[in-house]
């Protein structure tokens, strides 16, 4: 949590703003329109990941972005695996 928070909080205020936070997945490099997916990841920003809608994310915003309760790692890794070794289906 403590290496992503650093990474991706540019200006050192211990919080990710949305710029920070699309910064960190697209650059937009003179591009004038970014792709749909940017609009999507700024919603989800907006709509789940800043919980108290204050324009960012704190620690504990970010935990539950990063590693989500609700998310079995070891479960999603084991599905992964045997969905790409599974040649004959």
């Amino acid at each position: 949590l403590q290496e992503t928070m650093e990474d991706i909080d540019k200006n050192g205020d211990g919080f990710i703003d949305l710029e920070e936070y699309i910064g960190d997945m697209y650059s937009q490099d003179g591009d004038a329109d970014e792709p749909e997916w940017v609009k999507t990841e700024r919603e989800q920003f907006v709509e789940f990941r800043d919980k108290n809608r204050d324009g960012k994310m704190d620690k504990e915003e970010t935990k539950d972005w990063i590693l989500p309760s609700d998310y079995d790692h070891a479960e999603a890794e084991a599905r992964h695996l045997v969905y790409e070794s599974d040649q004959d289906k």
